[in-house]
């Protein structure tokens, strides 16, 4: 269905390529924004059609529904797809101008682990042309700036400032007055706003107090190493990558049939593997709150060749050597497979606690590519720095959980 907007894909693309290059090209950034908005609200269209055809369907003879809501279905199915393609290019955005790490923030409630709400349909939101003034208003004054609408990610506020390195959220009234809803809106605002200028929070998606400590440690990621695996499957059929020991990349190009997949497999060393099927996640939709696919995959051919399923992505990640790192930094680690949130614990010698680290932060390896090395070198700076602040207070029976 994507194939017949093939030209605008390109040109989102090409867009987003000439804001990666100058993220101060307002005009770049208006404009991608336009396309994306129009792209959305045409699918929403099709959507619209599709829905009531459903109904209808639904509504008449028993012997011949069922195969037509059958082919329905998979039809609205396949437009919900398409649109949350348009916004991953609108992630990108946001991701090209905001912290990786803050931006998770806006993608969950403020008041339980589950993801914020979206907010439906653009077409049908009364205050979307106030939204689209201000957001003129704003880019006219030279300040980058969104629709969070555009996004997949972001689920708070109407307008994002992108003056980084935190979101700025902005929600947009029409109205002078405030009902239930809005006034919700405002508080949740105001608390994920404190948040993000304080650093530390009394209570945040329902998990108690929270505190933001940053890491020194550079963290590294192989978007190069993957673009070129994909380079290479798609000439020899498949390419296996292993930028660093305990992580492989596996692309395997669709159109060569001889590939043994299962041999190929077989062939990677592993002790303790999970794997990161990323044509799996980007069909369920299941990306969100990472980095984007359209952010990730430089060449168009590489992204339109993912979009499409022509090529099949899996990251691999051995447990054993998170381990190995873990007692390279002087740490002691231990993994714990039926702990689903946080898999991996780490004591560090010079500490009585044990640090959690989530299973967010380890799908970082596997959805933007990162080195899990540094992941797990900076989970332990992070720990040390909170005992230093603590005055190494930390109670002899309690650990502290990273979420990433």
């Amino acid at each position: 269905m994507l194939g017949y907007r093939r030209k605008s894909l390109d040109r989102a693309h090409n867009l987003l390529t000439m804001l990666k290059d100058n993220p101060e090209d307002i005009e770049s950034l208006r404009d991608l924004q336009q396309l994306l908005l129009h792209e959305i609200m045409r699918t929403e269209t099709s959507g619209r059609k599709v829905k009531a055809d459903l109904r209808a369907v639904q509504g008449g003879a028993a012997h011949s529904k069922a195969k037509r809501a059958w082919s329905l279905k998979s039809r609205l199915e396949k437009i919900r797809q398409v649109a949350f393609i348009w916004r991953t290019f609108g992630d990108a955005i946001a991701f090209l101008y905001l912290d990786k790490f803050a931006l998770k923030q806006t993608f969950y409630s403020v008041e339980s682990t589950a993801p914020q709400q979206t907010s439906g349909f653009l077409s049908d939101k009364t205050g979307l042309y106030s939204e689209i003034a201000a957001l003129e208003a704003i880019l006219e004054s030279g300040v980058p700036a969104m629709l969070t609408d555009i996004t997949n990610t972001i689920r708070h506020g109407d307008i994002c400032i992108l003056v980084g390195p935190d979101p700025f959220l902005v929600e947009v009234k029409s109205s002078s007055g405030l009902d239930r809803r809005g006034r919700r809106q405002r508080d949740e605002l105001k608390r994920l706003q404190a948040f993000f200028e304080t650093d530390e929070v009394d209570m945040l998606r329902g998990l108690g107090p929270a505190r933001r400590v940053s890491a020194s440690v550079e963290q590294v990621d192989y978007s190069e190493e993957i673009n070129s695996c994909i380079e290479r499957a798609l000439s020899c059929g498949y390419d296996v990558t292993q930028p660093e020991p305990g992580v492989y990349y596996v692309v395997f190009a669709c159109k060569h049939n001889q590939v043994q997949v299962n041999e190929v497999l077989d062939s990677l060393v592993l002790k303790q593997p999970w794997f990161f099927s990323l044509n799996e996640l980007k069909n369920l939709r299941a990306w969100m709150p990472y980095v984007p696919f359209t952010a990730s995959l430089k060449s168009r051919e590489h992204l339109w060749a993912f979009i499409r399923g022509d090529v099949y992505i899996l990251v691999v990640l051995d447990f054993q050597k998170l381990l190995d790192v873990a007692e390279c930094c002087g740490a002691t680690a231990r993994i714990d497979l039926n702990n689903a949130e946080y898999p991996l614990w780490i004591k560090v010698s010079h500490l009585e606690a044990e640090i959690a680290v989530s299973t967010h932060i380890l799908r970082r390896v596997g959805l933007e590519f990162m080195s899990p090395a540094s992941l797990v070198k900076a989970a332990i700076e992070s720990v040390e720095k909170v005992a230093v602040e603590v005055e190494h207070a930390l109670p002899n029976d309690q650990g502290v959980a990273l979420a990433g």
